[in-house]
């Protein structure tokens, strides 16, 4: 099996499930990229095993500045442009199948030209127009710069689910943020979390050179960015209250200085919500190691050593920090909103309350950290519901099938069939 993957970043999303399927399988596996990320990181055997090449964007547009949301539906159309021409240079490429992220609109509306093959669209998640994602934080000052950003973010997602064969998302909510009329083209499959990788035993007890005592307990916090829209304020706020009865605790905190969703810039004035966030409040930054991003050997210790790892996040996509985490063994409280209550059952393995309630949050935290064999099987059964639904080993397999499905099914969006095409 040939597939091309097409993403705006590698290894995001597919790198992983890639490798495993050439690992696995044999299959053969390329991809068209905007840029090798840094989240995660790629290995050395991705790099090896994986055909990884860059959309021919001009240095130009590699240059300009974020794309203002009403012109975004004009970037997607470039980027169509873009992998159209691509695949037409390698006439010799002839993927048995296409699967491309549709985070921003998968740019596939332009290729049915050039490839013979079905088109799959991982649905990762469709913007709110209120109380959801970027929405949801009332709390903050209003900055939104237009009641339309959801519509025109949406706009280029509803083109590419429109002309793709098939598609799928990685948790039954983000299925259910797309409209219902689509529904019945998205299937659910998890693409898989390394579970050996992130895994319960030993660590050693130092961060960044610091050593960490015995008796010292570990709270962690983990996020791509330390934004509003994943509650770092708010742990910020917990944390404080914590560190006020508990002087033995530690706060290692995982994430970069920026802002990926959202509109902190314009609530807060200043580039770094983290900074903004830092004074609005007097912590003891003794108490705190901000480690900016690492790499996930780095991470997988991290979890190791924590006692108690919060999870704070509005109604959005489910971070896989959430689930390395219980992977990992860890004890998790987590805000109570729909996305988390699909994997954590309250009081089973993890624990739950309501994102704005510090108080709550802060009490059941201590009582955790008071108390860690009371506890401690919510790590375990966490660990089990990784092995038994979300690990790569569980979520390889369902893939590869599904897949498989697609390309032997044939290309029922085409524009020349009945009911196809792209509107």
């Amino acid at each position: 099996m040939r597939v091309l993957f097409l993403h705006d970043a590698f290894p995001a999303q597919f790198g992983h499930v890639a490798l495993e399927l050439t690992r696995r399988h044999g299959w053969e596996c390329h991809f068209l990229v905007e840029a090798v990320s840094n989240c995660p990181t790629p290995s050395p055997e991705m790099l090896q095993k994986l055909d990884v090449r860059k959309y021919p964007l001009s240095a130009e547009y590699r240059k300009r500045p974020p794309t203002p949301w009403p012109q975004i539906y004009g970037r997607f159309l470039e980027l169509c442009e873009a992998v159209h021409d691509s695949i037409k240079a390698r006439p010799e490429l002839k993927p048995d199948l296409v699967v491309a992220h549709g985070g921003r609109g998968a740019p596939t509306a332009l290729i049915r030209d050039v490839v013979d093959c079905p088109i799959v669209n991982y649905c990762e998640y469709y913007f709110a127009f209120s109380h959801r994602d970027i929405s949801y934080r009332v709390d903050l000052p209003p900055a939104e710069p237009a009641p339309h950003f959801p519509r025109c973010i949406n706009a280029p997602v509803l083109v590419s689910l429109a002309d793709c064969d098939s598609g799928y998302s990685a948790t039954h909510w983000q299925r259910g943020t797309f409209p219902e009329r689509f529904r019945h083209k998205i299937e659910v499959h998890f693409d898989g979390i390394d579970d050996r990788l992130y895994s319960p035993g030993p660590a050693p007890r130092e961060v960044l050179g610091r050593s960490i005592p015995a008796g010292t307990k570990v709270v962690t916090f983990v996020s791509r960015g330390l934004e509003s829209i994943r509650g770092f304020d708010v742990f910020m706020a917990v944390a404080r209250r914590i560190a006020r009865e508990r002087p033995d605790v530690l706060f290692v905190v995982v994430g970069n200085e920026e802002t990926y969703y959202g509109w902190d810039k314009l609530h807060t004035g200043q580039p770094s919500f983290k900074k903004w966030v830092v004074e609005q409040g007097k912590y003891d930054l003794s108490r705190f190691l901000f480690l900016g991003h690492v790499e996930p050997s780095r991470l997988a210790e991290v979890f190791r050593l924590t006692d108690l790892h919060l999870y704070l996040t509005a109604p959005f996509v489910l971070s896989w920090s959430l689930l390395n985490a219980m992977a990992s063994g860890a004890v998790v409280l987590a805000s109570d909103v729909p996305p988390v209550l699909e994997v954590i059952e309250p009081g089973v393995n993890g624990l739950v309350e309501p994102l704005f309630d510090v108080d709550r949050l802060a009490e059941t935290a201590i009582r955790v950290l008071d108390d860690p064999a009371e506890f401690a099987p919510l790590g375990r059964a966490a660990r089990g519901t990784i092995e038994d639904r979300y690990s790569i080993e569980v979520a390889i397999p369902a893939l590869k099938d599904y897949f498989e499905r697609v390309a032997s099914a044939g290309t029922v969006g085409r524009a020349d069939r009945p009911g196809g095409g792209t509107p």
